[in-house]
């Protein structure tokens, strides 16, 4: 049969549907690679031809032929033409390629066998091609469905929240408190602003749930129904906002359409709740990184380093003025009558305390630095002025207005040489007569062998002295007194005489340097014990007086004990930890030396990070050469101070002192003399009454090392476990427990698909009145023009 197009009926315009008995006419079809604009028109297509397994169609499809027994009138006449569209108002584009568009070519060759096809390999978890997501609610109708991915995503993140800080808290380890606290914030921003965004996907489901069900309410209302379009665009401006939820929480106390009487027939729902839960989900997502950094916690460590320093002054030494006015001193310490002390006992409080250091199993004796030798204008106690200077404390009112926002400087470490006292001491034998008790002139004497001065300077390592041979016994006995004959002269070294005078205990110095060397002091001091019986029941002495009757007449006798020390004042590189919320304190020996020298803590070399100091005032070195008066009226204000320790001067009883240099307790606790009790009493009384005084107001060079303060950071486990646990259920619910919109109309949101849906498919119907939208408006005059227009929803119950 026949299907070409008849020329000869008349023509039906496809829109206008009249007839036309001269149907249009074109120039034939050229292939010349393109149209030429108003030339052509398509004719009717014959029936598609097979052209090497490529079917040619239309265009458009042909019309379908129109059943005759359905058509009156002239339909009946008409046959089925085929349609087309005019494409005289085309514009024409020649960058396309050759293309014709009578026909468009599509495979029709038959289907492939289905058993020979190659088909793609499934996974073996879904063999059957992944599951598609649920489209209801697994357990309420209330509900939307949650979002699978969301959930997941937000308890993945609940789950690696813990390590992932973990790796934060391990890099700011030992770093300074700025980087700790920098990496610390770091991290918790990071975990916290990923949480909290986490939990607004998931939460703004609730406003925009909330947004589109004011919208319903208000569509139902009898009175001026719908929102007003500017109320609408600022609770969606912003799905995550919390002044949108504010916002929305007054529009639907102002709106009529949102009241539970108005609505109770169609939806119960409480609406205001579900936005409160959003505000709740806004709040705990915009504290997530404050309460992650209250969980953890950094602590603040100050390290005491030693490699980087610089050089500032400190009074440590004696001065040119220091040294002339111990000079002056001088002949009212040697005076016997006078007993000269350099302060009064009132103020022996306020010289400074004694420090310790073990060096090699010896004890090394120090006197504590000062404040006022730090400071630029300050000195030490040797001034040997009338008015010493006395260590204020820092004062409590800066104390108090510290402000503790701020870093407080950790401190320094100073290191500096210092004079340092050792001493050992020996008891003199007994047996023979090395203690003469009473000479017939009234003295006793005490002599000491020379094996057991050997002994004291063998056990420091050093040679004994020249300056101690031979023992000349002219000049020790004093008158007509002789040398026992039990005493070989050749067995002594050294001897004395003290005087009869009831003082308990007597001392008696013999300096073997006065400095000169400049490396320091060295003497040999002699201890005289003489205590009556009476005040030592427990007594155990080396010798007795013949008997002494009491103020009974009652016969008591006196006991002697004797020792002797070797006494070195050395110069010993000393660090001292000085910051501005105390007084300054010795904390470690470095070892002996009068000059600074690198002192290697670890791998690291000591490096100047200052120009070094240059005034010719500063000494580098502690100097003894020049210090002959000063140590001399030092050492003596020392023993004239433990001499003035005494009851009386008369009947030789007891005192504190002299009980300390035993083991026993209290007024009549005396038992006997031990050198080492003794040793250490002397070694505390010379470093607080003769070491202050070596000190004045010159300045010495000192090696400067800041602080450093480090920092570290922990988690409070169980309070990270339990907020993270918290942070889960809050996303489970906000993703669990979306309200469906009300009428079961489906989700709508806040994003493109949401209001194509709701205009394209007329959803939202706004009022029909002109707004004058004009192109190419400001967008400040689109809403003053249709802020107050109103949109309501339509749906089937409308």
């Amino acid at each position: 049969m026949d299907l070409t197009h008849d020329q000869t009926q008349p023509y039906i315009h496809p829109t206008l549907g009249s007839a036309d008995p001269t149907p249009p006419t074109s120039p034939p079809l050229t292939r010349t690679g393109g149209l030429e604009e108003d030339q052509y028109t398509p004719n009717t297509p014959n029936f598609p031809s097979d052209r090497d397994g490529i079917t040619e169609v239309p265009l458009l499809p042909s019309r379908p032929f129109i059943d005759k027994g359905s058509i009156n009138g002239d339909d009946m006449r008409r046959e089925p033409k085929a349609q087309y569209l005019s494409l005289k108002d085309a514009v024409y584009d020649n960058t396309q390629p050759e293309f014709d568009p009578k026909y468009l070519h599509y495979d029709v060759s038959p289907p492939r066998d289905k058993s020979s096809s190659k088909t793609l390999p499934s996974p073996a978890l879904f063999p059957r091609g992944l599951p598609k997501p649920f489209t209801k609610h697994p357990f309420a109708q209330g509900f939307e469905a949650p979002n699978w991915t969301q959930l997941l995503v937000h308890v993945g993140l609940c789950l690696v929240a813990y390590p992932f800080l973990m790796i934060f808290i391990v890099i700011a380890r030992a770093k300074p408190l700025f980087w700790t606290r920098f990496v610390v914030s770091l991290g918790c921003g990071l975990i916290g602003f990923c949480l909290g965004f986490s939990l607004l996907q998931l939460g703004k489901k609730f406003l925009e749930a909330a947004t589109w069900a004011t919208v319903i309410h208000q569509s139902r209302v009898m009175d001026e129904p719908g929102v007003k379009l500017k109320d609408l665009a600022a609770n969606s401006g912003d799905s995550t906002s919390a002044l949108a939820a504010l916002r929305l929480l007054w529009d639907r106390y102002m709106y009529t359409g949102t009241s539970r009487r108005s609505r109770q027939q169609y939806d119960r729902r409480p609406w205001s709740l579900f936005i409160g839960f959003f505000l709740l989900i806004i709040a705990v997502a915009a504290s997530l990184p404050f309460v992650l950094g209250r969980i953890v916690v950094i602590d603040t460590s100050v390290i005491h380093q030693r490699v980087e320093y610089a050089e500032v002054p400190v009074k440590g030494a004696s001065s040119g003025v220091d040294i002339a006015r111990a000079a002056l001193l001088r002949p009212f310490f040697e005076s016997f009558l006078l007993t000269w002390t350099l302060s009064p006992s009132s103020e022996n409080g306020g010289l400074p305390p004694v420090v310790t250091f073990d060096y090699h199993g010896d004890t090394v004796y120090f006197s504590e630095i000062i404040l006022s030798q730090l400071l630029p204008n300050g000195s030490g106690f040797g001034t040997f002025d009338t008015i010493p200077p006395i260590p204020t404390p820092p004062s409590k009112e800066k104390e108090t207005q510290v402000d503790a926002a701020k870093v407080v400087d950790p401190g320094w470490t100073l290191r500096f040489p210092r004079w340092g006292i050792r001493t050992r001491c020996a008891k003199i034998p007994s047996g023979q007569g090395n203690i003469f008790t009473y000479a017939p002139s009234g003295l006793t004497y005490v002599f000491t062998p020379r094996k057991t001065l050997h002994s004291l300077f063998d056990s420091y390592h050093m040679d004994y002295p020249g300056v101690l041979q031979p023992f000349n016994a002219t000049t020790v006995m004093q008158g007509n007194d002789t040398l026992p004959p039990n005493l070989v002269p050749d067995d002594l070294a050294l001897g004395g005489y003290f005087f009869s005078n009831g003082v308990t205990h007597s001392f008696r110095s013999m300096p073997l340097t006065m400095g000169h060397e400049g490396r320091g002091w060295a003497s040999i001091e002699h201890v005289l014990i003489r205590l009556n019986t009476t005040y030592a029941p427990n007594g155990n002495f080396d010798q007795f007086s013949s008997t002494l009757p009491d103020q009974n007449g009652n016969p008591t006798y006196v006991g002697y004990d004797a020792a002797v020390c070797l006494e070195l004042f050395e110069p010993w590189i000393v660090e001292v930890f000085n910051s501005t919320t105390g007084f300054p304190r010795s904390t470690e020996l470095i070892g002996p030396g009068n000059e600074l020298f690198d002192f290697s803590f670890g791998k690291k070399p000591e490096k100047m990070i200052a120009p070094p100091l240059t005034d010719p005032n500063i000494i580098r070195q502690l100097n003894s050469s020049k210090m002959a008066d000063v140590y001399l009226a030092a050492h003596e204000n020392s023993i004239n101070r433990m001499v003035k320790d005494n009851g009386r001067d008369s009947w030789y009883v007891p005192s504190p002192t002299v009980v300390g240099y035993t083991d026993g307790e209290g007024p009549m606790g005396y038992t006997e003399l031990s050198a080492s009790r003794f040793a250490h009493a002397r070694g505390l009384a010379d470093a607080s009454n003769v070491l202050p005084y070596l000190v004045g107001s010159g300045d010495l060079v000192t090696r400067c090392y800041p602080d450093q303060v480090l920092s570290s950071a922990r988690i409070y486990p169980l309070h990270m476990c339990i907020y993270l646990l918290l942070v889960l259920l809050l996303g489970l619910v906000a993703g669990f427990f979306v309200p469906k919109l009300p009428l079961d109309i489906p989700h709508r949101g806040f994003e493109l698909y949401s209001w194509m849906a709701a205009f394209h498919a007329d959803e939202l119907v706004g009022e029909g009145r002109e707004v004058g939208i004009t192109r190419n408006m400001e967008l400040d005059e689109i809403a003053g023009q249709m802020g107050d227009l109103r949109f309501r929803y339509v749906n089937n119950s409308n």
